[in-house]
């Protein structure tokens, strides 16, 4: 390990307490099909477990089964996590769900349907609204750490419902709720109320580390990231709200009915499920008479209005959970304001004086009216509507206003004592990105202190639009960029740290607020609008109603673009075909797509003005900055010592030589004059704007995977910067490959054009690195051999290897020639920071990539490495028995190659000065022994004398020397006895290269075709 990673490694430490740093680590294994359905908890059913599968991995683990839950402990987190995936579990499939996550409640607007119900109704409508199991996965990835023991539990970690969490516990365990001690990591009690707009996955973590800890006898760790999304969607809904209303002429509410599907809308931990152990048992005893009172606060449905006719109700669950109040009055505001703002919005009134008609309480109307006047509420215009922003705005901005009133009851369910709280939002939402800003709050309450509007804004843009996100974040997405941002992950152990080798995190972390006790801005604040306002807000802002929360960028993104939605935010029109005729349609339809796919002559796209530089917001601009780094564009559109982007480098291929265009937006050599259909066509069907074919060296046939979101922002990156002209260079290709309209058959061929589709069976992790290595990281264009026509072959082929402009991409899969076997850990670190102690450092084409990642967030780094690491079968870390085997590699590499003179004399004099330890420093010594060099155990030289003659340039691995090259110093001769002589002395165990002479000469040509695709 180089000193810039131990330095890095030692900076960067994941905090526990260190009364248990000797804690074991555990790993969950779910089954393949789990979920709660709104009534009950299905899942898999557990047939065996096979412990003798994970046999052969070094360490002591333990196995944990009970009921359906399996678990695995472990030294160390990563052997744990290579146990888990290496342990064969049988399970009993059960039905399949449909889906009952958030999204499926629909996000569109409905009319009022013309039923007279009464004499005084005109209308009615009736309108469902859902609330999550679990708002998110958490606020940030991190410990869950359990301590069991006869008569206490003690849990470090995160958790935003205190009390939900202590319920669930003390059913696993048995134990009083007065015996179970919740701890922020450092060492803080967590808050005794809901901190929270809902539970997240922190909760599941704990009853899973709990559950391990009580079955083996000591502390068990557990590390909360994004791979507990898989508990958020599987646990769907948890609340269930019907309201219905009539409508008099007047515009009079004249009959409200509010159902809640419980009186609880809590959902139990995974753990709890699988182990059997969810069944409601009575409290015992000794539970405190606190805990008592609090349960005793579960809310009935209440509401504020006064309707003439007016019904509400719960339906009573005698397997309810306790809640905190909390979270309840939160739901039924949300459904509550959300279900008048739909009302009011369809019946064309004004939504503060629709709630003002049925308020009969003059504080309430008073706080109302001060609020509405504070914040110079007018009637919203419509959402799209161009005068609702000023001009110079963005134009991918879309701004938004929602109200939003509640009243607290008392406890004797009496209206005076409550607290009442009005709430009016502003909110900015991008229509590419589907992001979502907080851009003023107006709050106006009649009891306790006086809220500081101005710090209530910042800590929910924090905590609701943050990177934590519980509420209008990011959930994980494959198409997503940052989840995670603030990566976390378990690093070297050292004294009083976790003992996991190899894992280290993004940023340091600042210990999570939400489990803080001390008193913060929130703390006399009334929430229970929060929800709402900013639904109707985005409602005002898109035209379109969401139902359930979290209020997602993928979800917005999503709606938006519904073809079925029009810009006003009403259902279009859809015409259906004649019965008769649709069967003849559709196979037109096929005919004429497979016809258009295949013609040869594609239609120019009309030429376009550039666009303005308004146009694009600038979170927009940095997304599609990310996505240019993704894709490595400026490292094929950028000759050497070239401007960024312009273009004019030389590609080599078996057909001919290729010059890669200027993508800058000059109008006249560029794209300025590119509308982005024009660019969403090249970039998925390889097709110019003036409608001539693109050679697939310009990677469509992967960049076609990209999402529309992630295009629209590419294309806005490109558009935003300088305009460049350039000189236009022509391709130098054998006939009949400078036939460009060929290319259409070609296509119709080996091109799907596709976007990505995830996975549903893999993990938001592999699934995120997944879209950026096919996709737009354009992995297999290198690393997968090609057949005669140029297409990338797959299947076993997959990665199994290529040669690109006389290098060699070698294999990333488990044909993998590596002395020592990669380990995701190892990816990570070659990916991300350029260099592996177990690899070296990244080199030749694989040096701008990893300069490219590098500005990419954290957690996409490490969806890549997951991913290849997958292809490769590659365990999660080094293991000690990897690293002995680099030990062993190294030691017997000392001694000199014999017979080789001629090449040991040219290494002596040039290369071990910085490649042999003498145990004399230096300031350019190679961090990692030749005897690991991936490339010197090949069966192919082209890596090894390509370095020889060109050098190598680690510039972006700080405190890493660079090596000449010797093309001008050495013979061809030269070249090949040193080569002979590295491959002798560092891979003994590798058959000696043959023509090593020739290869150099061929190596050293400036346009080399390189006639062979596969290795």
């Amino acid at each position: 390990m180089s000193e810039g990673q131990r330095l890095r490694r030692q900076h960067h430490q994941a905090s526990i307490p260190a009364a248990l740093a000797h804690s074991r680590y555990g790993v969950v294994v779910r089954p393949p099909h789990y979920h709660w359905d709104g009534e009950r908890f299905e899942s898999d059913r557990l047939i065996s477990v096979d412990r003798s599968s994970i046999g052969s991995l070094p360490g002591a683990m333990e196995v944990v089964v009970e009921e359906d839950f399996v678990g695995v402990v472990a030294g160390s987190l990563a052997l744990a996590i290579d146990a888990a995936k290496q342990l064969k579990v049988e399970w009993q499939s059960v039905h399949q769900p449909t889906n009952s996550a958030p999204d499926s409640i629909k996000s569109t607007s409905l009319k009022f349907s013309a039923v007279k119900t009464s004499p005084q109704s005109q209308a009615s409508m009736r309108q469902q609204y859902g609330w999550p199991s679990r708002m998110h996965w958490g606020n940030s990835p991190g410990w869950v750490i359990a301590d069991y023991r006869q008569h206490q539990l003690d849990i470090w970690g995160e958790t935003v419902t205190p009390l939900a969490l202590k319920h669930d516990l003390s059913r696993l365990t048995a134990l009083p709720v007065n015996q179970i001690e919740l701890y922020c990591l450092d060492q803080t009690h967590v808050s005794r109320q809901a901190t929270g707009l809902g539970r997240h996955c922190g909760d599941d973590a704990a009853v899973d580390a709990a559950l391990m800890s009580k079955a083996v006898g000591a502390p068990v760790a557990v590390w909360l990231d994004a791979r507990y999304a898989k508990d958020k969607e599987a646990l769907g809904q948890a609340q269930r709200m019907t309201l219905e209303a009539d409508l008099a002429s007047s515009g009079e509410i004249t009959r409200y009915h509010y159902q809640q599907a419980s009186i609880i809308g809590e959902v139990a931990a995974v753990g709890l499920w699988l182990s059997g152990k969810a069944a409601i048992t009575e409290l015992r005893a000794e539970a405190s008479a606190t805990e008592a009172s609090d349960n005793s606060n579960d809310a009935a449905p209440f509401s504020p209005y006064v309707f003439r006719d007016q019904y509400l109700a719960a339906r009573s669950q005698s397997n309810s959970l306790s809640s905190d109040s909390t979270v309840v009055d939160i739901q039924q505001a949300f459904a509550r304001e959300s279900f008048l703002d739909e009302v009011a919005r369809d019946s064309e009134q004004d939504p503060i004086a629709l709630r003002l008609r049925h308020l009969d309480d003059a504080r309430g109307i008073a706080l109302i009216e001060s609020v509405a006047k504070r914040a110079e509420w007018t009637l919203p215009l419509s959402p799209l509507s161009p005068t609702s922003a000023p001009n110079s705005a963005p134009q991918d901005l879309l701004r938004g206003r929602g109200f939003a009133y509640s009243q607290l009851p008392s406890r004797d369910q009496r209206e005076a004592p409550g607290v009442r709280s009005a709430w009016i939002a502003d909110v900015v939402v991008n229509r590419i990105t589907g992001e979502v800003q907080l851009t003023r709050l107006v709050v106006g309450q009649d009891t306790g202190p006086d809220v500081d509007t101005a710090r209530l804004q910042q800590t929910l843009q924090t905590r609701v639009l943050g990177e934590a996100r519980p509420l209008l974040g990011q959930s994980p997405a494959f198409d997503e960029w940052g989840d995670g941002r603030n990566v976390l992950v378990p690093v070297a152990s050292g004294a009083g740290e976790l003992a996991t080798r190899g894992y280290q995190p993004a940023t340091q972390r600042v210990p999570s607020s939400f489990n803080q006790p001390a008193t913060d801005v929130l703390t006399g604040a009334e929430l229970s609008p929060g929800v709402a306002v900013i639904a109707n807000a985005l409602f005002d802002a898109t035209g379109i109603r969401f139902r359930q929360p979290p209020f997602t960028a993928k979800r917005v993104r999503q709606a938006l673009q519904e073809p079925t939605v029009e810009s006003t935010g009403r259902p279009a029109k859809l015409q259906r075909p004649a019965k008769r005729r649709w069967l003849a349609a559709a196979a037109l339809t096929t005919v004429a797509g497979t016809v258009a796919i295949a013609w040869p002559w594609k239609g120019a796209v009309v030429p376009i003005a550039r666009p303005a530089a308004n146009l694009y917001s600038a979170d927009t601009i940095e997304r599609g900055r990310l996505v240019a780094a993704a894709g490595d564009c400026a490292a094929c559109h950028t000759a050497d010592n070239g401007v960024a982007n312009v273009g004019g480098r030389s590609f080599e291929t078996p057909f001919g030589t290729l010059y890669s265009t200027n993508i800058t937006p000059d109008e006249v050599t560029g794209i300025g004059q590119w509308s982005y259909a024009a660019f969403e066509r090249a970039m998925r069907h390889g097709i110019s704007r003036d409608g001539s074919h693109l050679y697939p060296a310009f990677p469509y046939t992967a960049f076609a995977k990209t999402s529309d979101t992630d295009l629209q922002a590419l294309y806005a990156y490109l558009m935003s910067q300088p305009a460049m002209s350039s000189d236009k260079t022509v391709n130098d290709l054998a006939f009949p490959f400078s036939v460009r309209a060929l290319m259409a058959g070609w296509n119709t061929l080996y091109h799907d054009p596709t976007p990505f589709q995830p996975d549903p069976m893999q993990s938001e992790l592999y699934n995120r690195g997944a879209y950026l290595a096919e996709g737009l990281g354009h992995c297999s264009a290198c690393h997968s051999p090609r057949n005669a026509m140029g297409a990338e072959k797959s299947g076993k082929n997959y990665f199994a290897g290529a040669f690109v402009d006389g290098w060699e991409a070698p294999p990333l899969n488990a044909l993998s020639r590596a002395p020592v076997a990669w380990s995701e850990t190892s990816l990570y670190d070659y990916l991300r920071h350029g260099e592996s102690a177990l690899h070296g450092v990244a080199s030749g084409p694989m040096a701008p990539v990893v300069a490219g990642l590098a500005e990419l967030p954290e957690y996409d780094v490490r969806a890549i490495a997951h991913y290849v690491a997958t292809q490769m079968q590659a365990p999660t870390d080094d293991s000690e028995i990897a690293v002995a085997r680099a030990e062993q590699r190294v030691a017997g590499a000392t001694l000199s190659a014999p017979g080789l003179e001629a090449g040991e004399r040219l290494f002596d004099g040039a290369c071990a000065a910085c490649h042999v330890a003498t145990g004399v420093p230096t300031f350019s010594s190679a961090s990692t022994s030749l005897a690991l060099n991936t490339n010197i155990h090949s069966d192919h030289p082209d890596n090894v004398i390509q370095s020889i003659l060109s050098g190598v340039h680690a510039d972006h691995v700080p405190g890493t020397g660079s090596m000449p090259g010797f093309s001008d110093s050495f013979s061809n001769t030269q070249v090949a006895d040193l080569a002979m002589y590295l491959r002798a002395r560092f891979a003994p165990d590798k058959a000696p290269w043959q023509q090593l002479e020739q290869r150099s000469a061929d190596l050293r040509q400036p346009h080399q075709n390189n006639t062979h695709s596969t290795p």
